[in-house]
């Protein structure tokens, strides 16, 4: 164990004995959790976010969505439908 942990048990063993009975009293495990569960995680990586809340700097022709030859795919379509119906109303 980590001297970190160490101390974690140590005080859980002060606060509430070195026997716990959760059948008896289940409230006192959600007390531990509660109290020193946050003295037990390591630390969480920052997930690639820069200090500061600052996102990803950087082009962004990378990430997902429709690419420009996709829009022009449908754009096209589009103005074909317009047109049948330009052509059918015209009649």
């Amino acid at each position: 164990m980590t001297n970190k942990e160490n101390r974690v048990v140590q005080q859980v063993i002060k606060a509430h004995g070195p026997i716990l009975d959760l059948e008896a009293h289940p409230e006192v495990l959600v007390e531990i959790v509660r109290k020193w569960a946050f003295d037990l995680v390591e630390e969480v990586p920052d997930a690639g976010v820069s200090p500061g809340g600052v996102g990803p700097v950087g082009p962004t022709s990378l990430e997902g969505g429709p690419g420009i030859e996709e829009v022009l795919k449908a754009v096209i379509s589009l103005q074909r439908q317009v047109d049948k119906l330009g052509r059918r109303l015209g009649d």
